[in-house]
């Protein structure tokens, strides 16, 4: 029967392929490889044994792109800023901004996560072959962050210690007077950079395949009790990306641009709605641009913000995604986490955010690292793939918005708000 499980996945494979083919959307084959692998999980109860390597060998892909993806993209963004007053000014205005995103997203997913209880009772068991690690010390933590091998660091997927290094050579760069002379440099990182996207764009291809293998295994080796647990997933996804999108971006405006935010909200919403629509944050600038300089912010500041927002900070993708996936695994593992755990969660995501790309799918990427430094095992990440999709119209809506919040409040602090633009009907 494991054979016979494997060859009609393999049927369904050349199925989706058409499809594709055909001009079938992403969205829609996900969705429908989700709804075939339960179908097929059902009928080939307990024998999908066969089956399950198909996904193992996407989880295993995504773990490779990890480490250097981070590398090149991190140090990427960091030149990006062009030189260290830019860096200490602007860029850092727009970084605190976005970094405040980002922990306010993490905080919020934890509470709503913890609120609902989600993965609790989830009946989801971990393949025997998964990497489950003990989250360190605090001590063994801190020093962990810095690299003391980068190659051995790359080589055992730790990612904090590659996102630390990644920051110090972009600084490195930038102190560098003679910028001709590390022209070749500059253009290696940039072209490594666009590769490794490029990389993930074709592992990503595959994701509907993936999907269908492992929701063939997972509903063939658990109980339907766990498909109810990703539905609770979902709603507080959608809770949480809301409640940021509205009021903790309110809070954030209020606090730093010192601005009544309902102006905000009220002429920023076309470019929330094209991010919502479009899923994704790369595609969304020219309108995120476009609404800052609307209300008043100048043009350089609204373009560097919406560019930097687009790589950095996240909080829908690289703060309230992850941040629910790891405590759903907690819940369904029964692990049981401290407050400096939680803590230790919120700066992950932090700085996982530095190595985040806008464009759809990404978020896998992101959460996969986030895993990987917190011990957890990666497969979860894959099995929340049939929600992911339909999740990355909230949290892509939820990155546009941070960063238009983010050129709003760098604009209103360095006197390039023209605040009776920002106050007119």
């Amino acid at each position: 029967m494991n054979w016979i499980a494997l060859i009609v996945v393999l049927f369904l494979f050349a199925g989706l392929h058409y499809l594709n083919k055909k001009g079938v959307s992403f969205l829609g084959r996900v969705l429908l490889a989700t709804v075939l692998g339960g179908i097929v999980g059902l009928i080939f109860k307990d024998n999908t044994e066969y089956v399950y390597p198909i996904g193992r060998i996407y989880a295993n892909l995504l773990r490779a792109v990890v480490t250097p993806l981070l590398l090149f993209s991190i140090i990427k963004t960091v030149i990006s800023l062009k030189d260290i007053e830019s860096l200490s000014s602007i860029g850092g205005r727009a970084i605190g901004a976005l970094s405040m995103h980002n922990i306010f997203g993490s905080i919020i997913a934890i509470l709503l996560s913890l609120a609902f209880g989600i993965g609790k009772n989830a009946h989801i068991e971990i393949p025997a072959n998964a990497e489950i690690n003990e989250v360190p010390a605090f001590t063994d933590t801190i020093i962990s962050f810095f690299p003391s091998n980068i190659v051995a660091h790359m080589a055992e997927n730790q990612v904090l210690p590659v996102i630390v290094f990644a920051g110090l050579v972009g600084v490195a760069s930038l102190l560098v007077t003679d910028k001709e002379s590390i022209q070749p440099f500059v253009n290696f990182i940039d072209a490594a950079d666009r590769v490794m996207f490029q990389f993930v764009g074709l592992i990503t291809k595959f994701t509907p395949y993936a999907v269908l293998a492992l929701i063939t295994n997972r509903i063939g080796t658990m109980d339907m009790a766990s498909m109810q647990s990703l539905l609770v997933v979902l709603l507080v996804v959608f809770i949480a990306t809301f409640f940021h999108s509205i009021i903790s971006t309110s809070v954030i405006n209020a606090l730093l641009a010192k601005l009544n935010p309902m102006p905000f909200l009220k002429k920023f919403f076309p470019a929330w709605l094209i991010g919502f629509s479009t899923q994704s944050s790369t595609g969304a600038i020219p309108a995120n641009v476009e609404a800052q300089v609307k209300m008043g912010v100048s043009e350089n500041v609204a373009t560097f913000a919406a560019s930097i927002g687009s790589t950095f900070g996240m909080p829908g993708c690289a703060a309230i995604w992850p941040s629910i996936i790891v405590i759903f695994t907690i819940n369904a593992m029964n692990i049981q986490y401290t407050l400096l755990d939680y803590a230790m969660l919120v700066l992950v995501c932090l700085l996982v955010s530095a190595g985040t790309a806008g464009v759809p799918g990404v978020a896998t990427i992101v959460a996969t690292s986030v895993m990987t430094a917190m011990g957890l095992p990666v497969e979860m990440v894959i099995l929340m793939t049939p929600i992911s999709a339909i999740a990355d119209m909230g949290r892509t809506a939820t990155n546009v918005e941070a960063a238009g919040s983010a050129g709003l409040i760098v604009a209103a602090q360095t006197d390039n708000l023209n605040k009776e633009l920002y106050y007119a009907n």
